[in-house]
């Protein structure tokens, strides 16, 4: 990708919108492969901010009222773009976007702790490219972000 210095303002100064898919995939995996941190939420759509806010108010208690233990994993805190809570992504591949009118999907590969990672990514157009979901779909564990936030894998409710 060409850094240009007016490509590099918009990232340093809170972040254009996303005017493409690839632009939306390439302002998540950047800062990623640098080891920054980012606010996820900013990059979500409509539909998958209203499953994390769910999801934080359904797991505060459980069915009975009590406080869930502290020690069950965050739903919220994992990084669906790492497949974990934290992690270095060595190896990125990202495919190019395929765009039908105001959705867009791609695939993003990588290693991170030496564990190999096929994620599937989707978009969605809201004024600008957000964040609809993302799968994991290669070896080992599958999941659905918007399914890990709406139901209970956990079975902490």
């Amino acid at each position: 990708m060409d850094w240009t210095l007016f490509g590099l303002v918009p990232m340093l100064f809170g972040g254009a919108p996303a005017d493409s898919p690839r632009a939306l995939l390439d302002s998540i995996y950047q800062p990623l492969q640098n080891g920054q941190e980012i606010n996820l939420e900013q990059h979500y759509s409509a539909h998958l901010q209203d499953l994390v806010a769910y999801n934080l108010s359904a797991n505060v208690v459980d069915a009975k009222g009590a406080r869930i233990d502290p020690q069950a994993p965050e739903i919220v805190a994992f990084n669906p773009f790492l497949n974990g809570a934290e992690g270095h992504v060595d190896g990125l591949a990202v495919s190019e976007p395929v765009v039908q009118g105001d959705s867009a999907v791609a695939l993003v590969s990588f290693e991170s702790k030496g564990e190999p990672t096929i994620l599937t990514i989707s978009m969605r157009y809201e004024g600008e490219w957000k964040i609809n979901d993302v799968a994991s779909v290669g070896s080992g564990e599958s999941w659905l972000y918007s399914w890990l936030l709406q139901f209970d894998p956990f079975n902490q409710q």
